[in-house]
């Protein structure tokens, strides 16, 4: 895999196809946005604010969040903090398109680009209908279908362990220091998840099982902090002043405890936060064109999404500016910083076929070769 290696590209082995790889794969993207020559995208460049980082369809989820009043309502937000930072929102958006394509090459960077804009604007898309109905859910249902997702991972005792996918704690941190983390909430059993792939590859992941006082259980997880892809591209804030920018972006008006950081185990940091039932199935491979047509209404809602938030911050109105100048200058400059990335991901994945013996171009996302923008 030496050559493969030579791209930059860390998880490649568990990633099964173009899509997995540029998903897997945020800090990679950020060191080729900062060595690669991106003069069609300079003017753009000089705008910053707090991006996503490793923005695609599968980052973004509906969760029951807290806004002011302490009422929780089901939102749709960005719902993966972990390479957001400091960085130039055309970066985030051209890193968008990328995943997008990888997933659908059929996708139409046009499409995305508009819903972006209405999004950089202030203008809020609707959600597709599958969406509505889950955003329109209450919490307490949401909290039933968290107590049956500990069901199946639990017995009464405690956690139902398997080699490779959750087994006994036996990691550095005392149980007792784990436990007083939920000094109100019964813990119940502590297990330790082994992730080989990913951007968070070889970091500690813990899960508690807890109940609270009415006996409800759920399972939080603690997942070790590593410096986000972002802090490649240029230096972050102090940890605490980053994570408060990022949730003012992507969590605004929203209690933002839902997704913490807490220092354990020396000065080790750790996200906080209850292990999450997915309402949203992702079609990332299907064919069949419900699903389809679903994935590319989900990528415009995302993209959408991903415009308000960078719309929101204080040098957003000077970008959109710059933009709305030459908006076809705009959309061909996102577009071919995005072709040109996707050209260096498919290389990589043809190498990777080559060396493991798997057929040339077996991977859906190949298809991306002769797929129209």
């Amino acid at each position: 895999m030496e050559k493969i290696a030579e791209e930059g590209f860390e998880q490649i082995d568990n990633s099964k196809n173009l899509s997995q790889l540029v998903r897997s794969n945020a800090a990679q993207y950020w060191r080729y946005a900062k060595e690669a020559n991106l003069d069609g995208l300079r003017r753009y460049l000089p705008f910053e604010g707090v991006v996503a980082g490793d923005p695609h369809i599968g980052n973004f989820g509906i969760l029951p969040l807290r806004n002011a009043f302490g009422e929780r309502q089901m939102k749709y937000v960005n719902i993966d903090f972990d390479d957001a930072g400091l960085a130039p929102f055309v970066l985030d958006f051209v890193h968008f398109l990328v995943t997008c394509k990888a997933v659908g090459p059929d996708i139409k960077f046009r499409h995305l680009l508009d819903a972006y804009l209405k999004g950089l604007a202030g203008t809020r898309t609707a959600p597709p209908k599958k969406l509505k109905s889950l955003l329109d859910m209450s919490a307490a249902e949401y909290d039933g279908m968290v107590e049956r997702y500990a069901a199946r991972h639990a017995a009464e005792e405690g956690f139902r362990f398997e080699a490779g996918k959750l087994e006994p704690y036996h990691g550095p941190i005392a149980r007792s220091t784990i436990e007083a983390l939920f000094d109100a909430d019964k813990v119940i059993d502590i297990g330790i998840r082994p992730v080989k792939r990913g951007g968070s590859a070889g970091e500690l992941r813990i899960w508690a099982l807890v109940s609270d006082k009415a006996l409800h259980r759920r399972i939080m997880e603690l997942k070790q902090y590593a410096k986000p892809a972002t802090a490649i591209y240029r230096p972050q804030p102090p940890i605490k002043e980053w994570l408060k920018e990022i949730r003012g972006a992507f969590w605004p008006g929203l209690d933002g405890s839902e997704y913490g950081l807490v220092r354990i185990g020396g000065n080790r940091w750790f996200w906080l936060r209850e292990k999450r039932v997915s309402l949203i199935d992702v079609p990332y491979s299907s064919k069949k064109s419900k699903r389809t047509e679903f994935r590319d209404r989900l990528a415009r809602y995302a993209a959408n999404q991903l415009g308000l938030a960078h719309g929101r911050q204080a040098q957003a109105s000077a970008y959109f500016a710059a933009i709305k100048t030459d908006a076809e200058a705009f959309r061909l400059a996102t577009k071919h910083g995005a072709v040109a990335y996707l050209s260096l991901a498919r290389k990589v994945e043809a190498q990777k076929e080559q060396m493991t013996g798997q057929e040339p171009g077996s991977s859906v996302e190949l298809e991306l070769r002769g797929s129209a923008p």
